[in-house]
């Protein structure tokens, strides 16, 4: 009874104790995206959504731990940062009390090798027909340590109070109609090497 005339005689406390509450449920630990969209983002993309997928990790990352960490750093230079921000993900379930089966070091080295092995192909002038066919595809297999990710991300977060982000937005569809001129393109070559092949 003494708390509830407390309460009342401060309503102040009482509010900034709201505050309170409402900035925890807001701030989440990572960016959640349901795998559909993610799945449609990257590939609609050619793999772009991917440094905007790395920038919402390490923004939820460092608004979390307060993490002195530069996010649009750490999207650039994925390859530096890939296994931190997989094991943040794998320790963040453990504080959870909980397990998920991932080989997330396998993943990120995974992701690692894969955009190295573009960057070279991609710095090859003249590359023979399998090859420059293995270049368009491999940034596309990039997809996956970063899906299985999110598949980890997803079920860290199931406990917690977060925004749905599972439906494509305005912003979202103008990319996708962007990138739809670029995907034209790759078929268009595509089509041309099988005929000369």
């Amino acid at each position: 009874m003494e708390d509830v005339i407390s309460q009342e005689s401060n309503p102040l406390k009482s509010d900034e104790k709201q505050i309170t509450v409402d900035n925890n449920i807001q701030r989440i630990p990572l960016f959640h995206v349901s795998l559909a969209k993610l799945t449609i983002m990257f590939v609609a993309t050619f793999g772009l959504y991917q440094i905007y997928w790395f920038y919402k990790q390490w923004q939820a990352l460092k608004e979390y731990y307060d993490l002195d960490a530069w996010p649009i750093a750490r999207c650039i230079f994925t390859v530096f940062f890939t296994h931190s921000l997989f094991v943040y993900v794998n320790e963040y379930i453990k504080e959870d009390n909980r397990s998920y089966r991932w080989n997330h070091s396998a993943l990120a080295t995974a992701y690692v090798l894969l955009i190295v092995v573009s960057s070279i192909l991609n710095k090859i002038e003249v590359l023979p027909t399998f090859f420059i066919l293995i270049s368009i595809f491999i940034p596309l297999a990039v997809l996956y340590p970063l899906y299985e990710a999110q598949k980890a991300i997803n079920f860290a977060l199931e406990p917690l109070d977060y925004e749905e982000n599972s439906s494509l937005t305005w912003l979202n569809w103008i990319w996708i109609a962007l990138f739809g001129f670029y995907w034209a393109m790759v078929i268009y070559a595509l089509t041309v090497l099988v005929r000369l092949a």
